[in-house]
Parts: C-alpha cells; sequence; structure tokens
C-alpha cells in the first residue's frame, strides 16, 4: 500500500468494498504491507488509518523495506504496525559485512522491545537462514525458502514443502 492510497478519504470504503466482494476471507489473516520510504508524508493521518483500519477490519500491517528510509526510528515509534521487514540489501551481505550483521542484530534488538515480528527479505541460501535464526530471527522470505510463483501453484507447493533440515 503506497501513502497516496493511505492518505485517500476513500481507502476505508474501498477497502471494505474489496472485502464485501471476497466474503470467504479471514480478514484478520490479511496483513498490508507500506513501503517505508512511502510513509514520508502525512504521517500523523497514515498513523489515523492504519488504527482505523485496524479496528474496523482486524487487519495487520507491515513496514517493508524497513532500515532503507530516513525517518526509520520515528515510524517504529509512532506507526500501529505489527510486523517490520528488514531489506534484503542488509541481509545479502551479512556474512561478509559486519555493519550489515550489525544493523540486522540490532533491528533483531528493536523488534523485541517493540515486541514486533521480524520477518528478513532475501533469505537466498542456507547460511543465511541459519544465520538469522541463531540472531533470533525466525521468520524470512526468499529464494532459499521458495521462488515467486503464481497463486495457482501455491497450493501444491504448500502440500510438498520440505523445510531445510539445517533450519
Amino acid at each position: 500500500i503506497s501513502s497516496q492510497h493511505l492518505l485517500n478519504i476513500n481507502f476505508h470504503d474501498e477497502l471494505a468494498s474489496i472485502f464485501n466482494k471476497h466474503p470467504n476471507v479471514d480478514q484478520k489473516l490479511l496483513q498490508l504491507e507500506i513501503l517505508e520510504t512511502s510513509v514520508l508524508s502525512d504521517l500523523e493521518l497514515i498513523n489515523q488509518t492504519l488504527q482505523d483500519c485496524q479496528n474496523r477490519f482486524n487487519i495487520s500491517f507491515a513496514l517493508d523495506d524497513f532500515g532503507t528510509g530516513y525517518s526509520s526510528l520515528t515510524h517504529l515509534r509512532n506507526l500501529p504496525v505489527n510486523t517490520l521487514k528488514i531489506d534484503q540489501s542488509f541481509v545479502r551481505d551479512m556474512l561478509i559485512d559486519p555493519n550489515d550483521y550489525a544493523i540486522i542484530d540490532g533491528v533483531i534488538g528493536l523488534t523485541q522491545s517493540f515486541d514486533l515480528e521480524l520477518i528478513a527479505e532475501g533469505v537466498e541460501t542456507t547460511e543465511h537462514g541459519l544465520i538469522l535464526l541463531m540472531m533470533g530471527c525466525d521468520l524470512a522470505q526468499g529464494y532459499g525458502i521458495a521462488k515467486p510463483m503464481p497463486t495457482s501453484k501455491f497450493d501444491e507447493w504448500l502440500n510438498n514443502y520440505t523445510p531445510n533440515p539445517i533450519w
């Protein structure tokens, strides 16, 4: 979801219309992602919109690409998000760059302090997943788990998925 969506006065109505078209979808299982870099506009209004959506629809929000924006700590403090998604640029080089490792370690500490979920993006290898698990990050996405796929293939993938035994 972009900040333009969240600043649109019809956002709630449009979201309600989508939910009405799909009554079998359990809304509390839905999480909308907001790019951290797109939340630079009216933070107070976006905060209110997120709270209203959480109260009205019981959905959650994730702050995507965390760490790449200009106001990360302000967003963390002021936005009612449930999940942070740490940008793949930090994950990709964490095995060779001690600064990226330190950034991830710090973000893990922040998410624990604020009682948020953390998802590491860009987990490409067994080693990345193993280090992240040892650091305390239990959720990840990336080619090391699965490549992007059409929704028509998801059920088959899920039924046949075998977690990496090292993880």
